[in-house]
């Protein structure tokens, strides 16, 4: 069986095809139609959800000339959201859009992989990619989570867990307020 994440991505992790509901096929693992275990499985598509896991939260793309920047958090405080000690299975996800050194957007999420059975890091990975993050913040990486973001060119900093999203922020360099 193959567990695909959203339509048009496909990063090629793990073993294995899979074939996807629709229009579409992706190869080598976790992606948008792909599978994720051994051989031939059906990959589904959107709308198919592995049990356990949360709701995709569709996220519009950042400003034209943004950079946007995810934090794994455990509560729903806006930028004063304080960093996770975990990454694949915090609660939240804070997406911060910055333009010009100053915080323009600041969404908070339901992290769609915080409960899922298996593979959270990859989930996880993944729905970042396609929300258009560059760059990560975070206490801790698990190898899997860590390897998709590096290999997805996305750029991960490690920073205090409990530290509130804005001062990591601004000791990363990446906010000017």
């Amino acid at each position: 069986m193959g567990f695909g994440l959203s339509e048009g991505i496909d990063m090629g992790y793990g073993w294995g095809r899979g074939q996807g509901k629709g229009r579409g096929r992706g190869r080598g693992g976790y992606g948008g139609y792909g599978g994720y275990g051994m051989g031939y499985g059906p990959g589904y598509g959107p709308g198919f959800q592995q049990p356990g896991m949360g709701q995709y939260t569709s996220i519009p793309p950042p400003p034209p000339g943004a950079l946007r920047v995810a934090a794994s958090v455990d509560e729903n405080a806006g930028i004063n959201s304080r960093i996770s000690t975990r990454f694949a299975r915090s609660m939240y996800m804070a997406i911060i859009d910055i333009s010009a050194g100053k915080v323009v957007n600041v969404n908070i999420v339901p992290n769609p992989a915080a409960n899922a059975m298996g593979g959270a890091g990859m989930m996880v990975a993944q729905w970042l990619v396609s929300c258009g993050v560059r760059v990560v913040i975070g206490s801790s990486y698990g190898p899997n989570a860590g390897g998709a973001l590096a290999q997805a060119g996305i750029t991960t900093h490690t920073v205090q867990p409990g530290t509130p999203v804005i001062e990591a922020l601004r000791q990363l360099g990446l906010v000017k307020e």
